[in-house]
């Protein structure tokens, strides 16, 4: 069962990759320069293009009952952390900076994934860390600490 479910949409890079291809496919036509760009290039650039937006153009964290991921684009990509090994106690927000940028990004907290410059989740567990963008950090966190909350209340009530 879903009980979270966040996208957010990578709007600068989608817009700056747009733009390239654009002007990749405006040399391509109009032959602009001295040494025009040839068309198996071309297409190959575009293509890489279009790989990266689709790997990239957004950023999706999901609670379920066992696991918190978050996938960027349509799946590539994606990280995620059992419910059963999360340290609640290290769930904080930290605030990253415009040097950390968007994407994939190694930094003093660990591996970023983010589509968006601003504020993240970070989970730590046993041999993992969990560091993704997000501006909903408090929904977040409330949904992991009554998701724990419950399991707590069910394993006891169960024993009984």
């Amino acid at each position: 069962m879903t009980h979270y479910k966040q996208t957010q949409f990578g709007v600068l890079l989608n817009v700056i990759l747009g733009l390239i291809s654009i002007t990749t496919i405006g040399f391509f036509l109009f032959q602009i320069g001295k040494n025009p760009i040839p068309l198996i290039p071309t297409l190959g650039l575009i293509s890489l293009f279009l790989l990266i937006i689709l790997s990239f153009y957004k950023l999706t964290i999901t609670i379920t009952d066992e696991k918190i991921e978050a996938k960027f684009g349509v799946g590539f990509i994606k990280r995620s952390l059992l419910l059963s090994e999360i340290d609640y106690s290290t769930i904080e927000k930290i605030k990253t900076p415009a040097l950390y940028g968007i994407g994939i990004r190694i930094t003093p907290n660990g591996t970023l994934y983010n589509v968006k410059i601003g504020s993240a989740i970070k989970i730590k567990s046993q041999n993992k860390t969990f560091f993704v963008g997000t501006d909903e950090f408090h929904i977040i966190k409330d949904t992991l600490l009554a998701l724990q909350a419950n399991k707590k209340y069910f394993i006891l009530f169960t024993q009984h």
